[in-house]
């Protein structure tokens, strides 16, 4: 009976709102037990904190997310449940776009600055947009010599690639629906970073040494090579 009310009675909108409101509740209390659970870590030192892990969990880590496989299931929209300067490293790999900016990313950064060390580290791994975007730029200029449907062969090629095959196949039709999957990614996406905007954030935060690095097959997921901008950036010692 309700279910029939609010399929007939509610507009998009009121449904959609209706989702949102029921999916931050199930949020809401997945972070209230992640952060009771939270107390074994109370005076520890030297936390390692995988951040929006999603299946790739590290051993020795706290791997946090809202997923299944976390050891915390935490809502980092949130406060980190970790004491001040308890923390040694802090890793993130393509959760960070998922963030809303300003607001969103910089409780983030400031809650981490906080629980990270003296000379502790933040090591984040995005989507790299600005070679879609330098991409985007030589196609609709039909630079080097190349035509229309030389560039339509290359996004085919690029949407069968195996990392790429989870993604629907329309994405590959235009290079613009390219930039607008790295951008939204059916909304779950909530800021794109080159390496001057990431810097940028991350020096306003309190950071220093910002530094692009290179794939690190210890620590980087494999299958995320190709296309993520890698940085580090310290707490001043």
């Amino acid at each position: 009976m309700i279910r029939d009310f609010v399929r007939t009675r509610t507009s998009l909108g009121v449904k959609v709102a209706a989702h949102t409101l029921l999916a931050e509740y199930r949020i809401q209390r997945l972070h209230r037990s992640g952060v009771s659970k939270a107390r074994r870590f109370v005076g520890q030192k030297q936390l390692k904190l995988n951040l929006g892990c999603g299946p790739n969990v590290k051993e020795g880590w706290v791997n946090i997310d809202l997923s299944r496989w976390a050891d915390l299931h935490l809502d980092l929209r949130e406060d980190l449940p970790f004491a001040d300067e308890s923390v040694a490293l802090i890793y993130s790999e393509h959760f960070f776009e998922h963030l809303a900016y300003p607001d969103e990313v910089r409780h983030l950064l400031l809650e981490s600055f906080r629980v990270l060390q003296p000379g502790g580290v933040f090591s984040v791994g995005v989507p790299d947009l600005e070679p879609q975007l330098v991409e985007y730029v030589r196609e609709t200029a039909d630079s080097n010599g190349l035509q229309p449907e030389d560039f339509a062969r290359k996004r085919k090629a690029r949407g069968e690639e195996e990392q790429n095959l989870w993604i629907p196949r329309w994405v590959f039709t235009t290079h613009l629906h390219i930039i607008n999957w790295y951008f939204r990614q059916n909304n779950e996406h909530k800021y794109a970073y080159d390496f001057q905007t990431l810097a940028t954030v991350l020096a306003e935060a309190g950071f220093d040494e910002i530094e692009r690095r290179p794939f690190n097959p210890e620590l980087d997921t494999e299958k995320r090579r190709a296309e993520t901008l890698y940085v580090d950036a310290h707490k001043p010692a």
